[in-house]
């Protein structure tokens, strides 16, 4: 009997990193940008309040995907090899959450268990950018926007919350 709660202890565990799409949330969720900063020079400049929400639709795909749908368009992001381990940038001077901000709302878990999604996307008005998102809990997303508009990067930073405010607030 040891043997078999072992045994099946040890699939469970193995089984938890693909299964890992199926326990994140998708459906509605309103966007926000929550804080940026643009660099030019090496200097970094807090990018202004910007309170207005949109709605996207989340949607994990068999394949691994994320789509995520703001009217009628969509981006469809790809998992990054090995979860948050493969992400790396530089929070320092900046109010944007850094990778143990992620690590701390997602259980402590090791880095590369929690999965990241990205892609490279011509972003109307930006040109060319990238976008990664990740679990911001079990009940959200963050992500982040950044662009390099004349000489200049610009980080965006977003969370994809289906109810803003306490997580135990009834909706």
């Amino acid at each position: 009997m040891k043997n078999l709660v072992v045994a099946l202890f040890a699939c469970v565990i193995l089984a938890w990193p693909a299964a890992a799409d199926q326990l994140l949330p998708g459906g509605e969720f309103q966007i926000v940008n929550t804080t940026g900063f643009i660099e030019k020079d090496g200097r970094r400049t807090p990018l202004p309040a910007d309170t207005g929400t949109a709605k996207v639709d989340v949607t994990h795909r068999a394949n691994g995907t994320l789509s995520l749908r703001i009217g009628e368009t969509e981006a469809l992001l790809y998992p990054v090899e090995a979860g948050l381990a493969g992400l790396t940038w530089n929070a320092d001077d900046t109010n944007v959450l850094h990778g143990t901000d992620f690590q701390a709302l997602n259980g402590s878990q090791p880095l590369e268990t929690i999965p990241v999604w990205g892609a490279d996307l011509a972003w109307p008005g930006l040109g060319l950018a990238r976008l990664v998102v990740m679990p911001h809990g079990p009940e959200g997303y963050a992500g982040f926007l950044i662009s390099y508009p004349e000489g200049k990067t610009v980080v965006r930073q977003m969370e994809l919350q289906q109810v803003f405010g306490p997580l135990n607030r009834p909706q």
